[in-house]
């Protein structure tokens, strides 16, 4: 608002500035002179018109833009949502922006509105089960194993997301089935009800148990990857073993020596053997079929 008001002020003044420069020309060198003047001056005006309003619309996109990556950012931390892995960057956004009001977008008529599942949405247990199999992949991506690369990263980032996704959204659909079930079940039930709604339910139930097992396999995956990452921890801690074999010979226990060096021997095979049954776990995720 300030700068608008400093460049209409500008403007005025450069008016002013004008006419009384085209007089003062007018009377000391005639009016053929007065007219080259006065083009020259409107040409100038009119530059400096396109300039101001070329920083002005600039200065404006600028501000949009600010403003825009602000409002993404707290969408992301207040929303909680699972989104399709197969989203592209755009996709993507579109979906964040339907979360922003001022866009006049809302989000129950977002695009990609079957990409994405609103956690909130979902029943408590259902929540509780997507948290589970959230946390299990968390633990998954913040291990040493993944992070020194001993584990399969790149098949990681595209299976454990796609794992999430599919999970979230039979749990939507669960949700929703389960609601229709609840409502047939209000007021009077009737033998007939009762027929039609009991396959229903069975079905509903298999489909809940089959979810539990996917998260249960999630959390099978994440134990692993954690046993994996405790010998690795202890593979470290072998280039201790020096200060105490120092401390064995000077007491002179041969036999604890060479515990030590056995110890360090199994540990090596023990680390091997960790890691490659949290690739192999990591490996029957993906045996898994999608929905």
């Amino acid at each position: 608002m300030a700068k608008g008001c400093g460049y209409a002020l500008v403007s005025v003044v450069s008016v002013i500035v004008v006419l009384a420069g085209t007089l003062l020309v007018y009377v000391t060198s005639g009016p053929a002179v007065t007219v080259a003047t006065v083009l020259l001056s409107v040409i100038g005006l009119c530059g400096f018109v396109v300039v101001h309003d070329l920083r002005r619309r600039r200065s404006a996109a600028d501000e949009e833009r600010v403003l825009l990556a602000r409002e993404r950012e707290h969408v992301k931390r207040t929303v909680d949502l699972v989104t399709d892995p197969a989203l592209s960057e755009q996709e993507r956004l579109a979906v964040i922006d339907s979360f922003i009001p001022r866009l006049g977008q809302a989000a129950s008529r977002a695009p990609y509105r079957d990409r994405f599942v609103l956690v909130p949405e979902l029943s408590p247990p259902a929540r509780a089960l997507l948290e589970r199999g959230r946390r299990a992949v968390m633990s998954v991506y913040t291990s040493q194993v993944m992070y020194q690369r001993l584990l399969d990263g790149l098949a990681n980032e595209v299976l454990l997301p796609r794992q999430i996704w599919e999970i979230a959204m039979l749990l939507r659909v669960q949700t929703q089935l389960q609601h229709e079930q609840d409502r047939a079940m209000r007021g009077v039930v009737t033998p007939e009800l009762r027929a039609v709604l009991a396959p229903q339910q069975e079905a509903l139930r298999r489909s809940v148990a089959s979810v539990t097992a996917r998260v249960e396999s999630l959390e099978r995956y994440a134990r692993r990857v954690q046993e994996a990452d405790a010998a690795l921890r202890a593979q470290a801690a072998l280039a201790d073993n020096d200060k105490y074999r120092a401390l064995l010979a000077h007491t002179d226990d041969a036999d604890g020596m060479r515990d030590l060096e056995a110890h360090g021997d199994a540990l090596e095979q023990t680390l091997a053997r960790s890691v490659r049954e949290a690739i192999e776990a990591g490996q029957t995720l993906a045996l898994r079929p999608a929905p």
